[in-house]
């Protein structure tokens, strides 16, 4: 390597950008954090919300290159740029991000070139406290060391990037509000920080009470500096609702979205708290209404196909066939603008079953199986569902019970391995009241994952990874 690719390699390095903030892709779902940004993007509106798709286009454009797409990430970059021409303060990330994207891209000149645009911006800078640079021995950037855009972008983008970085996002957050404590944006971010960090508790009996919660009292102290924030009062809606304050929760939504009716993340979280309290019309409404000004979000379709079919089972009818018809439309439309997201593809097999489509329920579920990127969460969910299909469709109960065992051996890695254990016990269950045996072992096998002793060759059923799964019954 020579001197000069040396030089450039070190400066790269010292770039505050997605690039230097160690973003790892095997920590985040990359896909679906292109569609929210993507989605994101559709719905933001031209000359404002500056910042919101200044941010997006930068991280979205890190997730192009981790995906080896350089070309669209440097599209990317591009418009950044283009956005805030005018205003060069703006692009210090954007800069970093293009001369790394250029770098491997192999445009070593045009890298350099952004690499001293950043050193004549830091150069015009009147005091240390706007350096673009960090020392690359530097574990950590003092929020001092950079100016305030950067800092914000680099919180927000650890939050958005990855569960595995709440930790240091709500640092970033902590560190500015040290300097700046009634700061609306940095007490906003602390408070989204805490909420994610508490979220991910999921057992009832270790989550914080409403009381004690440090979210809940970090978001009612940012309602109190900014009155107009809707995800701040969707969040503290999902808090109450937690805490079984059901009617405050209510209160917390509806005015979420008299502020924001037509911010597709509000929007979702309304949707789906609707839904949890089964009011199945009046989010239909709400999807519906924010559908016809994002009609390519997969995530709406989703939920919107969701509600409907919920719908049905609460008419009594789970068989509808007009509501199932809608709920497979969306689902079809949904799978259509994200063909990567593989968990509403095995809902809509499920559905084409209950639509009577044998055939087509099979073939989607072939197609599904025969994915190279079949992530095991999502191996564990067709499983269940396929063996749902056997067992309340087909009639097909031995065939059931396997893939709920085949569901079960991928271990606990997501809520599907406990909805394959409560299958299997209720048919162990139901054989025990009606013939007073266990003719496929449940028992057993479900008691040698308490014991710790499962082993799959001993489990007396084999697995399915090396042949189709699939039977025509």
């Amino acid at each position: 390597m020579s001197d000069s690719e040396n030089t450039l390699e070190n400066n790269l390095k010292k770039l505050q950008c997605h690039f230097t903030w160690e973003l790892n892709k095997e920590q985040a779902d990359l896909n679906l954090l292109e569609i929210k940004l993507r989605e994101t993007l559709e719905v933001v509106q031209e000359g404002i919300e500056g910042n919101l798709k200044r941010h997006s286009l930068n991280l979205l454009a890190y997730i192009k290159h981790l995906k080896g797409e350089d070309k669209r990430a440097l599209e990317c970059l591009e418009k950044a740029e283009r956005e805030n021409a005018h205003g060069e303060r703006l692009c210090v990330v954007t800069y970093g991000n293009l001369a790394w994207v250029c770098h491997h891209i192999g445009d070593d000149i045009r890298a350099d070139g952004y690499i001293q645009k950043l050193e004549e911006l830091h150069k015009a800078s009147a005091t240390a406290s706007t350096s673009v640079l960090q020392a690359s021995t530097t574990a950590s950037t003092s929020v001092l060391l950079v100016p305030r855009e950067v800092h914000s972008e680099k919180a927000w983008s650890l939050l958005k990037f990855s569960k595995h970085h709440y930790t240091r996002a709500k640092e970033c957050f902590q560190e500015a509000l040290q300097m700046e404590p009634d700061d609306k944006e940095w007490n906003s971010g602390f408070a989204f920080s805490l909420f994610r960090q508490e979220g991910l508790v999921t057992r009832k009996d270790q989550r914080l009470s409403y009381e004690d919660s440090l979210a809940v009292k970090q978001l009612n102290y940012v309602l109190e500096l900014n009155p107009d924030s809707a995800m701040t009062r969707v969040y503290l809606g999902l808090k109450c609702y937690k805490n079984r304050r059901n009617a405050e929760a209510w209160g917390y939504m509806r005015k979420a979205l008299s502020l924001a009716p037509y911010d597709l993340s509000v929007v979702l979280q309304v949707g789906r708290f609707m839904k949890k309290e089964q009011s199945y019309d009046e989010a239909l409404a709400v999807l519906h209404r924010m559908l016809q000004r994002a009609p390519n979000s997969s995530r709406l379709h989703h939920e919107i196909a969701n509600n409907y079919r919920w719908r049905a089972k609460q008419s009594g009818d789970p068989h509808d066939q007009t509501l199932l018809k809608r709920c497979v439309f969306h689902l079809e439309e949904g799978a259509r603008l994200n063909p990567t997201h593989i968990y509403p593809q095995v809902e809509l097999a499920v559905r084409y079953s209950e639509l009577k489509d044998t055939s087509k329920a099979m073939e989607k579920f072939q197609e599904l199986w025969s994915r190279s990127d079949l992530k095991p969460s999502n191996r564990q969910a067709w499983h269940r569902m396929y063996g749902d299909v056997q067992l309340y469709h087909l009639g097909s109960e031995r065939t059931a019970v396997n893939h709920y065992k085949e569901g079960m051996r991928l271990y606990n890695i997501s809520s599907e391995w406990s909805q394959c254990r409560r299958r299997l016990l209720k048919v162990l269950r139901f054989n025990k009241e009606r013939r007073g045996d266990d003719p496929y072992d449940i028992r057993e096998f479900v008691d040698s994952f308490k014991r710790g002793v499962f082993n799959v060759e001993d489990a007396g059923v084999s697995t399915l990874a090396t042949h189709s799964p699939v039977h025509h019954e």
